[in-house]
């Protein structure tokens, strides 16, 4: 019989559930032990996903593909079972915040660990694409932040790229905000499309608030279609690294290289900011730290783009 969730102390595929760690369009992730008493994170998918043929073959190309990733920006995968109605996938449980707690919590960031947050993710990710894996869901709340830097997790939707889709006829997964114009439109996962969606992480670790907002979902999706990102607050020469990361073509897009060069920069001079339509103050880096404080509704209200709830939710591919 299936299980709509696992209590602590059950055992499942040979691991025992420790604590739940949260739940998303997917499934839900628990703190769990293997035999040998090692803490991993285990991610079951929801029974009517499990059950689902489509997503149990998602889940072995996932497997297959992110077990070729060894890097330490990136959770390692350490197993799976995809032929059953239980359904999940192993990974190593890494100690940290998600970006979006940690800036809930701390504020923006300042221009150092923004620049250091830029580096981490955008080294992930080359490593991630260079496996043949398009991550295509980037967002805060995969991002862990780590002593060690930041930390890639959560490849629930990731497929290998030059792989056929695996969605629904023209139904994009993703989280709305985060999942770049083109996506939108119904092409296919790409180095760009997941670069977009890291400039998309950067801008609202620096605001502290969704780059394109949060509701109603049609404005949202307009929004990033258009390239209009909030990023009121941030310097000139942040904002207009982002917002060139950030348009809808990805042939226009400022190069992830050019970004982190602009931050940089930034990290080590300062940047200006428009005091008036005449006037620019150059602001030291160490004075460049994020006031602002994310409303918690709003960090926490992101819609979701889940294939089991078309409705409301599902962006159809050529939607306008």
């Amino acid at each position: 019989m299936e299980r709509i969730g696992l209590t602590p102390g059950s055992d499942i595929g040979g691991y025992r559930i420790v604590a739940p760690l949260g739940s998303g369009g997917m499934g839900a992730v628990y703190r769990a032990v293997d035999g040998g008493g090692t803490s991993v994170a285990l991610k079951l998918l929801h029974p009517h996903v499990g059950s689902d043929a489509v997503a149990r073959d998602r889940l072995r190309r996932e497997v297959r593909a992110l077990q070729k990733l060894r890097h330490p920006a990136v959770a390692a995968v350490l197993d799976a079972e995809a032929d059953s109605t239980e359904a999940f996938l192993v990974t190593e449980l890494v100690d940290g915040d998600d970006l979006e707690e940690h800036v809930r919590e701390r504020g923006p960031l300042g221009p150092q660990d923004l620049l250091d947050l830029a580096e981490g993710l955008r080294d992930a990710l080359v490593a991630v694409h260079g496996a043949g894996v398009v991550h295509r869901d980037l967002k805060p709340s995969n991002v862990l932040v780590t002593d060690d830097g930041p930390v890639l997790i959560d490849f629930g939707i990731a497929q290998a790229a030059g792989d056929a889709p695996l969605t629904s006829d023209g139904l994009v997964i993703g989280t709305p905000g985060y999942l770049a114009p083109e996506l939108l439109e119904g092409a296919e996962p790409t180095p760009e499309s997941d670069f977009w969606g890291w400039a998309a992480v950067l801008a609202f670790a620096a605001t502290g608030r969704a780059p394109f907002g949060t509701r109603p979902l049609e404005a949202v999706l307009a929004r990033a279609r258009a390239g209009d990102a909030d990023l009121d607050g941030l310097g000139t020469l942040t904002q207009s690294a982002l917002r060139g990361a950030l348009v809808a073509d990805p042939d226009g897009r400022t190069a992830p290289e050019d970004v982190v060069a602009a931050l940089t920069v930034v990290a080590a001079e300062g940047d200006t900011f428009a005091a008036d339509d005449t006037d620019t103050t150059l602001v030291s880096a160490a004075d460049v730290q994020g006031t602002t404080v994310v409303d918690p509704q709003d960090a926490t209200s992101t819609a979701r783009l889940d294939p089991a709830d078309a409705t409301g939710t599902a962006v159809l591919a050529g939607a306008g």
